[in-house]
């Protein structure tokens, strides 16, 4: 009855030591996993904070020009404000329209890598 026991000691005890080494093994796994995809959402924040700060860059000039075309409306004339709006819309322009061109050449060189 000794060795009975003895042997069905040993087989939970090698049942038991390979459930640890698996839950060991799956939760190292599941750590790498998780390094990895909080790495890949730090470089998508990072993306994102420059896109918000090129969407903060032109709502300077697009509240001026509205400002300016409201009152330009009000007071029936332009007094060099509307001029001075355009332009800063065109430079507004300029920066948006090479961002998105920075992005699309991003993208398009993902894609030959990927």
């Amino acid at each position: 009855m000794n060795e009975l026991s003895s042997a069905v000691v040993n087989a939970l005890a090698g049942v038991a030591a390979t459930a640890v080494g698996t839950c060991l093994f799956l939760n190292l796994k599941w750590l790498v996993n998780s390094k990895r995809q909080m790495e890949t959402v730090i470089h998508e924040l990072e993306g994102l904070k420059k896109h918000v700060s090129i969407l903060f860059r032109l709502q300077g000039p697009q509240l001026m020009s509205l400002k300016a075309t409201l009152e330009a409306q009000r007071d029936g004339e332009c007094n060099g404000n509307v001029e001075e709006a355009l332009l800063a819309m065109e430079e507004a322009k300029r920066i948006h329209d090479n961002h998105l061109l920075e992005m699309l050449s991003h993208v398009g060189d993902g894609e030959k890598s990927g």
